[in-house]
């Protein structure tokens, strides 16, 4: 029997459980890629609507009214996607409902039970393809890329060939609800814009999945396109979050683009991800300024160059010190990831982490080390015998519950040095002591106005972001781990590896019901941030319509004071 035709196509994006959102505002922050396809498909001739939690209505006779359901899943919203997805099928079983994203990349056995198709890698091409062939009354097996089940039998279809980035521009006004929560007021950024550039990375770190979610392959995005898409979304907000993973990656195509963005006087500014080496590039570094440049995130990941070695990051303490110095002497401020929890990691080496944030201005975000990787034939981060899922396979293989816990705030295996208790309390404890009143309202009188605008919001954010995961692992999670642990380390907290093997499963963690936000931390943002707000309003009313954002200064756009590129110290 043929399925009924598809034309009109829902794409639904649930938060996680323990969901940190709630925390900044709520944003209007969809996934990219999921936005993407949402607008590739409208663009096929598809009627599409697009769903996001917190910012739609979540109502399942609505969500599920649709001729194909598509929903993106990461790897704590697991649960909320499964509990959908199997309710779809049980009362309404005529609809394909079609599953992607990380969780499925990687772990694509989770959601087999509960789609009819998952789409193992980036859906561009693969979708369309999938969408025509169902309606065609195709073969399935004839669409690479893809798993589902026939007859119960598991069926991999072969990987599909890594797709160009597309020029179409994600369209936001897709969102239901959008209309109700966008911005009122220009400078209310409730419309988190992100751009890609790129796709792929370059090197390949043993903890970041960015090789196998791109297929191992780096690509540049049209620039054409990427010029029409800052030009389409800056009424929305002129702030964009750059997702590519390594974006001077290329540098003749990246110096090529800073230069138009510069040429075409787009007045955007930029959030970036890239690796410490452009801090060896003066003339990158000033052209990165002059385009709009005002964040850089940079993976330092750890400051024990042993860990380094170990995570393939191709770089050394000292190295990435003397390239985030010449980053912020260039006039960009410094976003530096750390992961926790590797087996050289103390909880005395973790508190130097405090102070080398601290000295060196940086803001801090903070995660507990994961490792993707299963198979054993290669040398794992983490061996499958101290990551707690392998023992609840042991206790009941089926429950999956404990997925909610993978958002890369809590520990979910037995570190080496550390109990797991001792390194969940670590990383709460590092977060606060970086991120303290005095600390944050230090950014007041920044003479830097995006410092002072940013640095307060991102600080605040950051603490009651802190305070509510503290909030809520210690109504419970922080408990279980002391219960989990016992036994498993010695009085210097070294993990004795020979008795795992005599576990027969350990509990499952507290089940996930709800979230609760601290929010009296909006106040606090609110009121640091009118001196910054007033002197923005000061400096447009000098410099007239012309004036840019916070942030935009003279002398093509160094900050005053700053030697040029070629004469500053240490390059």
């Amino acid at each position: 029997m043929k399925n009924a035709l598809i034309e009109r196509i829902h794409f639904i994006e649930f938060n996680a459980r323990i969901n940190t959102l709630l925390s900044l505002g709520p944003p209007i922050f969809p996934k990219y890629g999921s936005l993407l396809l949402a607008s590739l498909m409208r663009e096929k001739g598809y009627r599409v609507r697009y769903f996001l939690e917190d910012i739609s209505t979540m109502d399942f006779s609505v969500l599920s009214d649709a001729d194909a359901l598509c929903l993106s899943v990461f790897a704590p919203a697991l649960n909320k996607v499964r509990e959908f997805a199997s309710r779809v099928l049980k009362e309404k079983p005529g609809i394909p409902v079609i599953l992607g994203g990380p969780q499925v990349c990687y772990f694509p056995e989770t959601v087999l039970d509960c789609c009819t198709y998952a789409v193992r890698c980036e859906g561009d091409e693969v979708l369309p393809r999938l969408v025509e062939c169902l309606n065609q009354g195709g073969d399935a097996h004839d669409v690479p890329g893809i798993s589902f089940l026939s007859d119960g039998r598991i069926v991999h279809n072969p990987e599909s060939a890594p797709p160009a980035i597309p020029q179409t521009i994600p369209d936001v006004t897709l969102i239901e609800g959008y209309d109700r929560a966008k911005p009122r007021i220009r400078g209310l950024h409730t419309v988190v814009n992100t751009l890609q550039t790129t796709r792929g990375c370059r090197f390949r770190c043993r903890f970041c999945p960015t090789h196998r979610l791109f297929q191992g392959v780096f690509r540049n995005r049209d620039q054409d396109s990427i010029i029409a898409d800052i030009r389409k979304r800056l009424p929305l907000n002129d702030h964009f979050f750059v997702v590519d993973n390594d974006f001077c990656s290329d540098r003749k195509n990246v110096r090529a683009l800073l230069n138009r963005i510069i040429g075409e006087n787009l007045d955007a500014r930029f959030v970036i991800f890239e690796r410490h080496e452009i801090g060896r590039d003066p003339e990158l570094l000033d052209l990165l300024y002059r385009a709009g440049v005002r964040i850089v995130i940079v993976g330092v990941e750890s400051l024990l160059d042993k860990s380094l070695e170990a995570f393939d990051k191709r770089q050394t303490h000292h190295e990435v010190i003397a390239s985030i110095e010449n980053i912020t002497n260039a006039g960009m401020n410094v976003l530096s990831t750390f992961v926790l929890g590797y087996d050289e990691d103390t909880r005395e080496s973790a508190e130097e982490l405090i102070g080398f944030v601290t000295k060196h201005r940086l803001i801090l975000n903070l995660f507990v080390l994961h490792d993707l990787e299963e198979d054993e034939s290669r040398e794992l981060l983490i061996p499958l015998n101290r990551r707690f899922m392998t023992h609840y396979a042991r206790t009941d293989p089926g429950d999956l519950s404990y997925w909610d816990y993978m958002t890369g705030s809590f520990v979910t295996y037995f570190p080496r040095r550390m109990k797991p208790s001792t390194l969940q309390r670590t990383i709460f404890h590092i977060n606060d002591r970086s991120f303290t009143h005095l600390g944050i309202l230090r950014d007041v009188f920044s003479r830097d106005l995006f410092r002072s605008f940013f640095g307060i919001a991102v600080g605040y954010g950051m603490k009651r972001v802190n305070r509510n995961l503290l909030a809520f692992a210690e109504n419970g999670y922080i408990r279980y781990l002391e219960e989990i642990e016992q036994g498993l380390y010695d009085e210097h907290e070294v993990l004795r590896e020979g008795r795992l093997e005599s576990l027969s499963g350990i509990p499952l963690p507290p089940l996930v019901r709800g979230f609760a936000d601290v929010p009296h931390y909006r106040l606090h943002t609110t009121v640091a941030l009118v001196p910054a707000l007033l002197r923005y309003a000061l400096t447009k009313r000098r410099s007239g319509a012309d004036a840019g954002p916070p942030g935009l200064t003279t002398d093509r756009g160094r900050p005053p004071g700053l030697k040029p590129p070629e004469t500053r110290a240490g390059l």
